[in-house]
């Protein structure tokens, strides 16, 4: 090979293959391609985890950021690079912002690729009985269709690892890598005068030949202010200054306001569009005033008690508590029934490939039990309910408190809610752990089934593509979208579409009717038309059937999708994008009705 295609120019790298280990041959061939062409490098990733004999270039698969900057210092004389990383099988890809401080820190390191491009499966025709209830007649399989019924071997999806589908669906991590590998990057200088620096990562390029940048004020999701920069004239590898013409704000009570920059395409080229986004950054811009104050509640509140039914009426609204189980059975509001349950705890998600990979590694078969994460599965449903008791406040507002035991430890849940006359519901989720040690939690939340009809969804958040506390880098902003149209297709079904650094979430139906939810802190958040054991169990999405009912996740936090493999230990989320089950946990949300213009509601002080 290197003979025959020594004077293409295109070859920049030789490289002896990949996973061979070392030996005789690596040796021979290594020495006749140097000394055959001294003037390009060599690389071999088969012997460069053992001495590095046989190669110019060190490089690792998979190794943690941690790892990475190791490696990388224990062989300062060679360029290091990461010949596979970031495993991109099923809802994965977090923990790029670790390796690319890594990577832009000066270390000798060279880059690093993506495991990979796109999933390798075939499109196949849906089996007929499953046509009508998937509304679909094409799927793509994956190992094992053909496989498992002659009794073959197979890797199952693990060959579905792409940071898009096999139909070229783009998955959730592809809009993360878009912004990692950014060229043109800001920093702030000073905000409130709109001045930032710019820097050039080209090689080549002076940014003015490529790229121009567009600016803009947002007041949450209005723009009150909008221009283009001076001529980006930065030379390859160099900075400079800028200045937004940012204006004077007055700022409204509870009202965020953000300075968005959007680096798009001068000029049309063979690959995008004249205008296309290549970069963009977004910083919050420090004026705020205090949040309106709630109006107060006029509404007269009634409760109503039967065995361990209670009631609570109030203007146009009603709503039903079971004692026994602590939930809220049903609200209705304006007639229209708008939960089929209210919050119930919840600390589970569908398996990620990444948490399955994990799971079913070294890490499930060590001896200490409390490393089972699994054990959260169904804490939620089988929270034993010791004491519900309902207190009446004044003749507006009622307060309910809830007090249980979770099955596997012997942790406690409290659950408070207060009723207002108007409609408003104020949750409290409290955990505490015993001392009993137990594992991580892959969420901390609650779970709220929305009757059928609330199919718009509309958020205040990192969007439009899916986030996760170690992937968030989408801009905040306000967004809308539909429940089914939030949902990001994997090959085989699991966790997905979750949206963080949520300030409200709305859900309403198609005459606008609906429920409000506001974080009194940033809230992490889900929808579904299908409940998490069913997208766990299911093999392929075309065998879920869509249930008419909204599954909500309101959660403090979800962890983390991991990224740096999918079969050890590794796959799991990093340590600080884990949730530790041993702290105590507490979070609020404000659940509203609403009909029509909303936003106020969205601003108020909690």
């Amino acid at each position: 090979m290197v003979e025959r295609d020594k004077n293409h120019p295109s070859v920049i790298i030789w490289s002896l293959g990949n996973e061979l280990g070392d030996g005789p041959n690596a040796a021979t061939v290594y020495g006749w391609s140097k000394q055959r062409d001294p003037s390009r490098p060599f690389h071999y990733e088969g012997n460069s985890r053992y001495d590095a004999a046989h190669t110019d270039i060190s490089s690792w698969m998979y190794p943690t950021p941690e790892e990475a900057v190791k490696r990388a210092a224990d062989r300062p004389e060679k360029p290091y690079m990461l010949v596979e990383y970031t495993h991109s099988m099923g809802n994965s890809n977090g923990a790029l912002k670790e390796y690319w401080d890594f990577f832009y820190s000066g270390a000798n390191t060279i880059g690093a690729f993506v495991w990979d491009w796109a999933d390798q499966g075939i499109r196949q025709p849906v089996p007929e009985e499953y046509r009508r209830s998937s509304g679909t007649d094409k799927f793509i399989a994956y190992g094992g269709w053909w496989e498992n019924p002659a009794g073959i071997y197979n890797d199952n999806n693990f060959c579905m690892n792409g940071l898009v589908g096999a139909d070229r669906d783009v998955h959730g991590g592809l809009w993360a890598i878009k912004y990692v590998y950014r060229y043109l990057h800001a920093k702030t200088i000073d905000l409130k005068s709109g001045r930032i620096e710019i820097e050039n990562q080209f090689d080549f390029i002076n940014a003015r030949e490529i790229a121009e940048c567009r600016w803009e004020v947002k007041a949450g999701g209005k723009t009150i202010a909008d221009g283009i920069l001076p001529e980006l004239d930065i030379e390859p590898h160099q900075a400079k200054e800028f200045a937004a013409p940012i204006p004077e704000i007055d700022p409204e009570p509870g009202m965020e306001y953000w300075l968005n920059l959007s680096f798009v395409l001068k000029n049309r080229t063979p690959w995008a569009e004249k205008g296309h986004e290549i970069a963009w950054e977004q910083y919050k811009l420090p004026v705020y005033a205090p949040g309106l104050k709630a109006p107060a509640v006029e509404n007269r509140l009634v409760i109503d008690s039967e065995n361990d039914k209670v009631q609570f009426y109030g203007r146009d609204f009603t709503m039903t508590f079971d004692s026994h189980s602590g939930l809220i059975a049903d609200y209705f509001y304006k007639g229209i029934r708008l939960l089929d349950r209210g919050p119930r705890p919840d600390f589970w998600r569908a398996m990620t490939d990444n948490d399955r990979g994990a799971w079913q590694s070294p890490y499930r078969a060590k001896t200490d039990p409390s490393r089972d994460y699994t054990i959260w599965r169904d804490q939620g449903s089988a929270l034993e309910t010791d004491s519900a008791l309902v207190e009446r406040i004044d003749d507006k507002s009622a307060r309910i408190t809830v007090r249980g035991k979770l099955d596997e430890a012997d942790d406690s849940y409290t659950t408070t809610y207060l009723v207002y006359g108007n409609g408003d519901v104020i949750v409290e989720s409290s955990y505490t752990p015993a001392e009993q040690k137990v594992p991580m939690m892959p969420r901390f939340g609650t779970e709220l089934i929305l009757s059928p009809g609330l199919e718009n969804i509309a958020w205040y958040g990192r969007g439009p593509a899916p986030t996760y506390i170690d992937r968030n880098y989408e801009r905040v902003g306000i967004y809308q979208s539909t429940v089914d149209g939030q949902w990001n297709e994997f090959s085989k079904p699991q966790e997905n579409s979750n949206k963080v650094d949520v300030r409200w979430v709305a859900l309403t139906n198609k005459d606008g009717i609906g429920l409000l939810a506001v974080g009194s802190s940033l809230l992490s958040v889900s929808a579904y038309h299908y409940p998490k054991n069913e997208i766990e169990e299911a093999d392929y999405t075309f065998k879920l059937v869509r249930h008419p009912q909204v599954y909500l996740n309101l959660d403090l936090k979800q962890m983390g999708v991991g990224g740096v493999d999918s079969w050890t230990e590794n796959a799991f989320p990093l340590l600080q994008y884990r949730i530790d089950g041993n702290q105590p946990l507490k979070y609020r949300y404000r659940l509203t009705p609403i009909q029509g213009d909303f936003s106020r509601r969205t601003m108020e002080a909690f």
